[in-house]
């Protein structure tokens, strides 16, 4: 079966779910009195009340305007709620609190929340979610940080989030941006003015209540993404001369590493975030706060040994004050790449993001061993700015993305990775690919089972392409990787450790790798070559060594006006038949090298696969070397059909069931008899990809 081009988007109606049956907060408001030169937003107020199964709570409430004072909870349980007493914190403890009450301390709750609890880790396993009633949580979507400027923001996320919950799309995250118009105490200036530092704009909070109606309403978990990088950033996406915060425009903190521990910007920080964690804590919509989008981008996280503890210690410091005052236990995260730095010691669940040279690879890959992962961990963004060889069209049609999301179903991370350009895909006629894709994740089953790890299984098939060899990573972090490379063409995530940068050997900061050591075995003789995209203006150095005899070394000096430094070269050397050794390194630099890619000059199948197992069966998912990416049209391309070995496959019968990326159906089924062993699979022909899943035949 030849996978069919794309079709006009009609699939999204075969995915369509049932409006959730979900009842308003159980709200009580009352009245305080106040006197107006203090600020109500730094008022510590609680109320106790009493659910319909007669248990008490004890609720942070939130200032709502005219000295009006609101608690919210879910609606647990069909009967009465009764409001007992408020309570405000004088720094020493809780004293009672005169309130007039703005409706009968009695509410009558005629139906129950059927979103449940808040999303948790699941105590089993440690590493994936649940929901309120223990099934399993795969989120499974895409991010819509922000609605465009100039454009109704709430209008936005109501056509957004319903477009999601009727695909099938059950997460995403959205920023507390200024540009957004979703800051509570940042407003830029065409929208209005800021309010005073240590108040909050009411009627930003009032569109994050709508906000939270609607994911509620398309039964999508969000991340509520309460800082981000640009705001005490000076050198990527930078705030910070516009930040009201910053003394030199009428602030007070003189850098921007100061957020970080000026006990002034700490104070506010913990003020907005309880009143955060006051208003919309009573959502089970929210899966997660997130303190910070991509913290690792602040001057703070950049800095030295004694600015990264302090960005660590706010983190801790942060999501203890959250969950003292979110009574309904939310899980609480941030963004950041290095999973080993400290700041993570206090939050529930990893979320990394990766904008790699190998995309397709990369969102099945992860920087550390998954032995020492420790609890959930998944891409919060993934995106194509670094992709080598996408043509200008496809960047702007989105062409990757869903290749990737594809992808990042089937890595070692816990979950599936989240596409950061989806609304690209919208506004390219290309929502049926990520229809299509959820209705794989519900119909294999991958929503609700637990898929506990993930390999390569070799592929065997008469349709071979020359051996290429891309780079994973762009500019990363680490030591000179050694990568064993498999004679059969199986790609292991291991090849996510060949970096496109080559920095000099010499450099004494040693923070990239300057070499790269492939080890692998050639059947045959073969012409291989090296591919250089580019080097630096300061100039760089290339020296190929294979099984210690070197066969290219040359440096390049820096550039000149009238000598420019080359880039694109293919640099050829001759492969032997056996074990070989392969170096590449930049030993005298002055300055980085920029791989393209390695070509081993061999072949090995077409078809690539990736497989994740369960106790009760697996997913698969195949593709096509060469054309996966391509921009040519389907028609032109020649389909490949082999043949999928997965090694040490318990006995019995195996249905296995193709899916149709395109179509977003099945595509055949076949029932193997399996004595146990290799469980070898026949695959369909396969123009681009195609998934299937295999679980027992009845």
């Amino acid at each position: 079966m030849s996978i069919p081009p794309l079709r006009p988007f009609l699939i999204s109606l075969l995915f369509m779910v049932p409006a959730l049956l979900r009842a308003n907060p159980v709200q009580f408001d009352f009245l305080v009195e106040h006197d107006p030169e203090q600020n109500p937003f730094a008022r510590e107020i609680w109320a106790e009340i009493e659910t319909a199964n007669e248990q008490r709570l004890r609720l942070p409430a939130f200032y709502d305007g005219e000295n009006v004072w609101s608690v919210r909870t879910r609606a647990t349980a069909r009967g009465n709620y009764r409001f007992l007493r408020a309570e405000e914190w004088d720094g020493a403890g809780l004293r009672p609190l005169r309130v007039s009450l703005l409706s009968d301390n009695r509410l009558r709750v005629r139906d129950v929340d059927s979103l449940g609890p808040p999303i948790a880790i699941d105590p089993r396993s440690g590493r994936s979610f649940v929901r309120g009633d223990q099934r399993p949580y795969v989120p499974l979507g895409g991010n819509l940080p922000w609605a465009e400027p100039g454009t109704d923001p709430v209008e936005f996320y109501r056509e957004s989030l319903q477009l999601f919950g009727q695909t099938g799309l059950n997460w995403t995250r959205i920023w507390m941006s200024h540009w957004g118009q979703l800051n509570l105490d940042w407003i830029e200036p065409q929208n209005g003015e800021s309010p005073a530092p240590g108040w909050f704009d009411l009627d930003v909070a009032r569109r994050w209540d709508r906000i939270v109606d609607f994911a509620e309403n398309a039964g999508v978990y969000f991340q509520m993404v309460l800082q981000h990088h640009g705001q005490y950033s000076s050198t990527v996406n930078s705030d910070w001369g516009v930040n009201p915060w910053n003394a030199a425009v009428g602030g007070w903190l003189e850098r921007p590493e100061d957020f970080f521990t000026d006990e002034r910007a700490r104070a506010i920080t913990r003020d907005k975030f309880r009143y955060i964690a006051a208003r919309w804590g009573y959502s089970s919509s929210v899966m997660a706060w997130e303190l910070f989008n991509e913290v690792k981008w602040t001057d703070a996280r950049r800095g030295d040994a004694a600015s990264n503890a302090a960005v660590a210690v706010w983190h801790h410091e942060m999501a203890r004050h959250l969950r003292r005052y979110d009574v309904h236990g939310h899980l609480v995260t941030t963004s950041d790449d290095d999973l080993m730095h400290p700041l993570w010691a206090a939050m529930d669940y990893y979320q990394p993001h990766l904008y790699a040279s190998n995309m397709i690879l990369g969102v099945q890959a992860l920087a550390q061993p998954p032995a020492v992962i420790d609890r959930p961990v998944f891409y919060g963004e993934v995106g194509d700015d670094n992709m080598i060889g996408l043509t200008a069209e496809q960047r702007a049609n989105g062409a990757a993305h869903v290749p990737m999301a594809w992808a990042g179903l089937f890595g070692i991370t816990t979950q599936p990775a989240q596409l950061w350009y989806i609304d690209v895909l919208r506004n390219n006629d290309r929502w049926n690919e990520i229809a299509a894709l959820a209705g794989f994740a519900r119909t294999s089953g991958l929503l609700n089972t637990s898929f506990e790890h993930s390999t390569n299984p070799t592929v065997v098939g008469r349709d071979r392409v020359p051996w290429q060899i891309d780079p994973g990573h762009y500019w990363f972090r680490g030591p000179d990787p050694v990568i064993a490379l498999d004679a059969d063409g199986r790609e292991s995530t291991e090849l996510m450790g060949f970096r496109r940068i080559l920095a000099n050997a010499g450099d004494p900061a040693g923070e990239f790798p300057s070499r790269v050591t492939f080890n692998f075995r050639s059947p045959a003789g073969a012409n291989a070559f090296v591919n250089v995209a580019r080097i630096s203006n300061r100039g760089g150095s290339l020296r190929i060594t294979l099984n210690d005899r070197v066969v290219f070394d040359r440096a390049w000096p820096a550039a000149t006006v009238d000598r420019p430094v080359p880039s694109d070269l293919i640099l050829p050397f001759r492969l032997g038949y056996g074990d070989h050794t392969l170096v590449l390194e930049n030993p005298s630099g002055p300055d980085w090298i920029d791989l393209a890619g390695l070509n081993l000059g061999l072949e090995v199948p077409a078809l690539v696969a990736t497989a994740r197992h369960a106790r009760g069966g697996s997913i698969l998912w195949v593709r096509h070397r060469n054309q996966i990416l391509s921009p040519a049209p389907d028609e032109e391309l020649m389909p490949s059909s082999a043949t999928v070995q997965l090694e040490k496959y318990p006995p019995g019968s195996w249905l296995v069931t193709w899916w149709d990326p395109v179509a977003g159906r099945t595509a055949g089924s076949t029932v193997i008899d399996h004595d146990g062993g290799t469980l070898a699979i026949r695959t369909p022909a396969i123009t681009r990809h195609a998934a299937a899943w295999i679980q027992r035949a009845e």
